[in-house]
């Protein structure tokens, strides 16, 4: 099979949908029998290395999204029909396919649609892209993979998709998130100045985060007990992430709580592994990737109840109303305080990210991409 996989953001700190992409273009390249890659590139994607078994189409131009949604629909076809590509995968839900994919089947993941579950929490990008253009593009797809049943219900309800035509995969756990040992974490510790105890929010600092409860709750915490401190690990976004550093300095918190901005990802399981306690109380969430992170390492997890989280977490964890600011701070206290409890949560956990991995994901994909080849 001779299969393209579009790839954006990868020449920058990844996100939540270009770890996603890496990690599947890996996973791939690991199964047997492999397909034929070729990665059609929007930016250089260093972080795959130079010699992982694909073929490099660069997209010219298409670096920034507005540029991929715009000129990719031209270069992409030109690309596929050169390459002789069979079917072409958009990990990114951006679905730049208004004039086809040449000869190629297309297959597109969309991750969620926040844009309708959870408004007011996107751009003007987001609301054109959601709004305006997939609803006219993903006709025209073989299939659609989506990573959760939420989102699938979502990708029903508002995209206007038909069933058939959407497929469920979850996303898996990379094998460095693991229980590592003291002297790791006790260097990670030291590289970020980080405190001796503290609770850890992974994630990007935008609305649906639900940060500024988080910080609501974690000054109530602080009230009853402050032993610990609250790390806050994500890249900033200034207009995101202007309200988030406002609360901070409105409720007094500047003295514990700590932002580390964008971490690379090698240091994120030694980060886990360090933390007390992981709390994510997102308002919503296609999929949830940082709990199921943190349950891999051994860390006990608060999390909301909203939109996917339940799917991912199971009974592993802790879940909250993620609009109760006083629960919220109930359930990270009970954690924090109750050593029966973390042991119970920490194995739970370990188990439970035992059933999502990356080769799962991958294997599972192949199926799609040999099913809308033989329909």
């Amino acid at each position: 099979m001779r299969l393209g996989l579009l790839t954006y953001g990868l020449d920058r700190p990844l996100s939540g949908i270009a770890r996603y992409t890496v990690e599947l273009v890996r996973a791939l390249a690991r199964v047997e029998p492999a397909p034929e890659m070729f990665l059609l590139t929007a930016g250089e994607p260093a972080v795959l290395g130079s010699a992982n078994g694909y073929t490099r189409l660069p997209l010219r131009g298409c670096r920034l999204l507005p540029a991929l949604i715009t000129l990719g629909n031209v270069l992409i076809p030109y690309a596929s029909r050169r390459a002789r590509l069979q079917v072409i995968h958009d990990p990114t839900g951006v679905t730049p396919f208004l004039f086809g994919a040449g000869e190629a089947r297309i297959v597109v993941t969309i991750h969620d649609v926040f844009v309708y579950s959870c408004p007011g929490t996107n751009t003007l990008l987001d609301t054109l892209i959601y709004r305006y253009w997939l609803p006219r593009l993903l006709p025209r797809v073989d299939a659609v993979i989506t990573v959760s049943q939420t989102s699938k219900g979502d990708i029903i309800r508002y995209l206007r998709v038909s069933t058939a035509k959407i497929h469920v995969i979850a996303e898996g756990v990379g094998t460095a998130y693991r229980h590592l040992p003291a002297e790791e974490v006790s260097k990670i510790k030291t590289r970020y100045s980080l405190p001796e105890r503290f609770i850890l929010f992974v994630g990007s600092l935008e609305k649906r985060k639900n940060l500024l409860r988080l910080l609501e709750a974690y000054n109530r915490l602080s009230a009853w007990s402050g032993r610990w401190h609250l790390v806050i690990v994500g890249a900033r976004n200034f207009w995101k992430s202007t309200p988030v550093t406002q609360t901070v300095e409105k409720l007094n918190l500047r003295s514990c709580v700590q932002f580390t901005g964008y971490i690379a990802e090698d240091d994120l399981p030694a980060l886990y592994n360090a933390a007390d306690l992981f709390v994510f109380p997102s308002l919503y969430e296609g999929f949830g990737l940082p709990p199921l992170e943190a349950m891999a390492c051994g860390t006990p997890v608060v999390c909301s109840n909203a939109a996917s989280l339940p799917e991912v977490v199971g009974d592993a964890a802790i879940m909250v109303d993620p609009y109760d600011v006083e629960g919220l701070a109930e359930a990270m206290l009970r954690v924090l305080t109750d050593a029966s409890l973390r042991e119970e949560l920490r194995e739970r956990g370990l188990e439970r990210a035992k059933q999502f991995t990356w080769e799962h994901t991958a294997r599972e994909t192949l199926k799609v991409y040999q099913e809308v080849l033989n329909s």
